[in-house]
Order: structure tokens, then sequence, then C-alpha cells
């Protein structure tokens, strides 16, 4: 089971800003101003109720609107006969571009997911510090992933001389999650796409590569 942070008895963040900017009667741009948050951070509070935000935009938010931030508490763990051995994930707003590269400048943590101990030892033995989810953008790795998946990348597996899907930078700022197979040259690896009918496979030499880590699970929507 995996559970989120923040307290199960209270509404989440997102939903009490939400309420709080329609009973103030003001827009997302009027709140950017009144808080000093960005208006796409805002935006995308208001398009996904469910999302969460980072510490500092939370306050602010939560200052200017009159209502509680309660995103410092601890995570709370529930688990099958009250079983509390888990380990915590950092969530990063940060998305790989399935597709095109999505560029990133912001990588600071958003929030946390609770894994059980021993269903985390099954994927990795990776420490959970080393550990981070992330969100996907776009159809290039479909059917395998999908535009706003999330999948968890494991930043101590940097090898590419194994196959498998890694969260890459090519040659640039953005990110792009891609599967990474042998190439015909020495030095070089091939850069796969699963939906291969669109988006077609290209070799990339290793110097021109940097490596984030290699994706080891993936959640997504029903």
């Amino acid at each position: 089971m995996i559970c989120f942070s923040g307290q199960m008895t209270t509404k989440p963040f997102a939903t009490r800003v939400i309420e709080a900017i329609a009973a103030k009667k003001i827009s997302a741009a009027e709140l950017s101003r009144m808080s000093g948050v960005s208006y796409d951070i805002i935006n995308k509070l208001k398009q996904r109720p469910e999302s969460s935000t980072n510490a500092d935009a939370g306050r602010k938010l939560a200052a200017a609107l009159g209502i509680e931030w309660d995103g410092d508490v601890a995570v709370t763990s529930l688990g099958v006969g009250g079983n509390t051995d888990f380990d915590l994930v950092n969530v990063y707003d940060v998305q790989a571009g399935a597709g095109g590269g999505v560029v990133v400048y912001d990588e600071e943590a958003v929030g946390q997911l609770a894994f059980p101990r021993g269903y985390l030892r099954g994927l990795t033995r990776a420490n959970p510090d080393h550990l981070g989810i992330i969100s996907v953008k776009g159809d290039s790795m479909l059917p395998t992933l999908a535009d706003d998946d999330v999948v968890m990348v494991d930043r101590s597996k940097c090898d590419l001389s194994y196959d498998g899907l890694f969260v890459i930078r090519d040659g640039g700022d953005a990110l792009l999650v891609k599967r990474i197979g042998r190439a015909s040259q020495r030095g070089f690896v091939t850069i796969i796409s699963d939906n291969r009918n669109i988006y077609p496979s290209v070799e990339k030499s290793l110097q021109d590569i940097e490596v984030v880590g290699r994706v080891i699970w993936r959640g997504g929507k029903v």
C-alpha cells in the first residue's frame, strides 16, 4: 500500500486553496501578486486538486489566503495491521519527456510517498535517499509509459552498459525517459522509444549523454 504525505483527516492543501480562492472571489493572477507565488504553481493546484507544492510556496499561499499550511507535518504511514515499517521516497515537481525533452529548473522535493520496506527492497537495494519520483510527459514510450504516469528513478544506477529504461539528459537541460539498447558502434548506445511507429530510434555517443538514473517502478492513472 502506498500512502501520500499529510494527515488523512483533512482536505488536501490544493483543495483548500481552490475553496479559498472561490470564497474570496479572486483570480489565480491576483493570488500570485498577493502571495509572491508563481501563477504556474497556483494554476497547477487549481487544475489538479490532488497535487502538492513545495513548502515555501505552500506557506506563502496559506498566509495570503488565511488557511492552514500542513505541509511540514511528518508523513503518516498507514499499513495493514498497524505496520509502520516504511521507507519514504521523495517526490519532485519534475517532468521527463517521453518524446521531446522537458526543460527542468526546479528540483525541490514537493512531497514523499511511503512504501513498505520489503516492497521497496524487492525493487532495489539502493538507499531511499538515492531514489526519486517524477512524472512523465509525452507519448513516445507508449505502451510502457503513458502521459502523466509517474516513475521511480534509482540515481545510483547510471551504468548504460545494461539495457533498460533510464532518465537521461541528451546534450542539454532537457530530461528524457528512454529505453537504452546496444549500438552498432563502440562507445555509443541506442536511444529507443517504445512507440516506434512514430519515434525512430537513434544512436548517441556515451559522451553526449548524462545519466540521471534508471527507472525501476511506474505508477499511473486507471
